[in-house]
């Protein structure tokens, strides 16, 4: 049985990468799945450093009421002034815009994610089975 080293000098040695690529095209695909890598890990950053604001969007798509409990922000639905004020919360009037902020984030993750998966797959030389009709 051969050590990795030794599988590695012979793929070089024939000019063949995993699964009948050239070696050329495994470093083109190679730089793909970084470049989708780089910018999966960036959004993964972004969703879990402003997280607090992206719930905040979500919450107050409607009129909310939110109230900062011992470092917690906890946010009412439907509220009224009065009930805000025995809360000791402030009213926040609500845009419906803020509904698009989530779905567009679940987009962007599903679009990013996706492509850094098909150019990792891709980079090892694997490849999805055409369709047979």
């Amino acid at each position: 049985m051969l050590g990795f080293n030794e599988t590695l000098t012979f793929r070089k040695v024939m000019g063949v990468g995993m699964a009948g690529t050239s070696i050329d095209d495994s470093n083109t695909s190679w730089i793909k799945t970084l470049f989708w890598g780089t910018l999966a890990c960036v959004l993964y950053w972004g969703l879990f450093h402003f997280a607090h604001e992206i719930l905040r969007f979500a919450h107050t798509t409607g009129d909310a009421c939110v109230v900062n409990q011992g470092g917690e922000t906890l946010y009412y639905s439907t509220p009224t002034a009065e009930a805000c004020a025995t809360k000791n919360g402030t009213l926040v009037e609500g845009n419906w815009l803020y509904v698009f902020i989530p779905i567009l984030i679940a987009f962007a993750v599903s679009y990013i994610h996706g492509a850094f998966t098909a150019a990792f797959w891709d980079s090892l030389g694997f490849k999805a089975a055409p369709n047979k009709k």
